[in-house]
């Protein structure tokens, strides 16, 4: 990737990020590690096959090597009760927080003990993406599909689409939506995001991560 192609980076190396979601269990964690991702996400809104429980996430994020990113995902209000937590990483915010609650929501979401929480923000359209590019209180961006989390990829054109709009976008940006072993490297190519994130792309069932695959993934991702 030459200077013209740079885009803010994640990592620091501009080397692509990854991010492995939807965690739930050690064995799986343990493998993202050592597999070399750079960030796991935990699903905390409910309704997902992957939905666990605020006490199961900060359990599995202490075991997390320094250099690693813990993202709580969440929807809706569920930060109302956020100050009375110490979370330490980063925390994942869905298009259905409207852009006026994100901003309100930015000074109560860290407690006083804790440090400020980094803030990705969820779109599945080019609207929601610019809308949260636009708030100072985001410091990064996530273009996911409309039903995220089902595995599905984005209708024809999305990603030329996105690509064209990557450089000029003022935050890093993560792509995600129907990826899998077999097309991120293409996907990478074509967007050139900061990173990528995969939650289904990486799982034998649904909720059910296969180690196999997570290894996969890293191993194609970074060879875009």
């Amino acid at each position: 990737m030459n200077a013209s192609q740079a885009h803010p980076s994640l990592r620091g190396d501009g080397k692509t990020f990854v991010k492995i979601c939807g965690l739930r269990e050690a064995k799986a964690l343990d493998v993202c590690c050592d597999a070399g991702a750079d960030a796991v996400g935990f699903v905390l809104a409910a309704g997902s096959p992957r939905t666990i429980s605020m006490d199961e996430a900060e359990s599995l994020a202490a075991a997390l090597p320094s250099h690693m990113l813990a993202v709580a995902v969440v929807r809706g209000g569920f930060w109302t009760g956020w100050p009375t937590r110490a979370w330490h990483g980063c925390v994942q915010l869905h298009a259905d927080a409207a852009a006026a609650d994100a901003a309100a929501w930015r000074a109560a979401a860290s407690p006083p003990r804790a440090p400020a929480l980094r803030r990705i923000a969820a779109a599945s359209d080019i609207a929601e993406l610019l809308a949260w590019d636009a708030l100072p209180n985001i410091d990064a961006l996530l273009f996911d599909g409309r039903d995220a989390g089902s595995g599905r990829a984005h209708a024809d054109g999305m990603l030329e689409q996105i690509a064209a709009l990557r450089g000029t976008l003022q935050k890093p940006l993560l792509l995600a939506g129907g990826l899998n072993p077999d097309s991120v490297a293409a996907a990478v190519r074509q967007v050139r995001p900061a990173g990528v994130d995969v939650s289904s792309g990486v799982e034998s069932a649904r909720g059910v991560k296969d180690h196999g695959l997570i290894r996969a993934f890293l191993a194609a991702a970074r060879t875009a």
